[in-house]
Parts: C-alpha cells; structure tokens; sequence
C-alpha cells in the first residue's frame, strides 16, 4: 500500500524533484515557523501541541527554543507521523515528543488540560468543521482556565497562520472567544501558488 496523500503531496510532490523550489519554499516558511512560535510566548517545560504537524516544522522549531519542553506532534497521517518520529529519533529528540494520530476536529485523545499552547501552520483551510475544531483547542487546555490567578491566563494560547481573506480572520477570531480561548496570535498569509 501507498503512502497517503498528505504525505505524498508533502514529502515527495511539493517540490517537484527541485532542490532550488524546496530551498525557496522552506526560506518562505521559516520567518512563518519563526512568527508562529514567537507569538505563542513559549516557556521552560511547557507541552507544545502542534496540530496537523505534517513534516514537524513547527513542532521541532518549538523544541529548539524550549530546552526542557515536550511536543505533541498530532495530524491525521499515519504516514507523517512515522515520518516525524523518525526525524524525532534520528535528531535524538524523540525523549520529548509524543504523536498523536487525530484530526484538528477531534484531539479527544488528549487528556483535558494536557497542553500549554497549541500551534499549527496552514491547518484551518483544510477543516471543514473549524468550530468544533476551535473547541478542541480549548478543551485540550480547559483546565489552564478555571481557578487559575489572572496572570496565568496568559498560558492559554493558541498561535496559528493560515491562507485567507481578513473575513476568515474575523471569522477565527470569533471562533476563538466565542468558546473561551484565550490569548489568539494568527497570521494571515497571502503567498505563492503552490508554496504553502
């Protein structure tokens, strides 16, 4: 059997065979990564959950600049995530993630609570079902909310970038207080044909 099309299109067609289009795709992504991951304000030993993780670049970009944190690298291929963990072992970085086969719209099989931030690049235009995805999110940090003191709030994040017009910005934005999500960094990207 084949590998699937997430990984298929990800890993080998993307780039089409070219050294030089992959060199530009990853210059563009990176300062993206770099956005997303600044804006999620990560801190010494939180747990980092990245959605849709797809080749990891958010998730081992996150592990590189918290020393003592984990990643939850989740996404709805099988084929990425053995890929991820691979990289993951072969980086010697596998002691601090876990992997998670789920799609945005169903992380249940995350424990409440179990994470600090979640991050995810490019993973809302493909969810049809973005409110309950947004609930997700949430619930995967309900507990950070409830008898916390106000300045700890701030651990309620979710940082994200996605293609699209400003009305589907307003529109994640609304998702996101509608179902209490705190502190909501997403950047909205306008890019090449092809390079996302």
């Amino acid at each position: 059997m084949g590998r699937d099309i997430w990984s298929e299109w990800l890993l080998h067609r993307r780039f089409g065979g070219d050294a030089r289009r992959m060199q530009m795709v990853l210059d563009f992504l990176r300062p993206i990564r770099d956005k997303v991951l600044h804006n999620a304000r990560l801190a010494e030993g939180e747990t980092v959950l990245d959605v849709g993780c797809g080749d990891g670049m958010i998730g081992f970009g996150a592990l590189e600049k918290i020393a003592s944190g984990t990643v939850i690298l989740s996404d709805i291929s099988q084929d990425l995530l053995e890929y991820v963990q691979s990289l993951a072992r072969d980086i010697g970085l596998l002691d601090r993630c876990q992997f998670v086969l789920a799609p945005a719209e169903d992380l249940s099989v995350l424990d409440a609570a179990s994470v600090d931030v979640v991050a995810l690049r490019s993973v809302l235009i493909y969810v049809s079902a973005k409110q309950q995805a947004f609930r997700e999110f949430y619930q995967a940090k309900i507990n950070t909310f409830e008898g916390l003191e106000q300045h700890h709030r701030q651990s309620n994040r979710l940082s994200a970038s996605s293609i699209g017009c400003s009305d589907q910005v307003g529109d994640y934005r609304s998702l996101s207080r509608s179902i209490g999500l705190g502190l909501l960094h997403l950047i909205n990207l306008t890019c090449l044909p092809g390079m996302m």
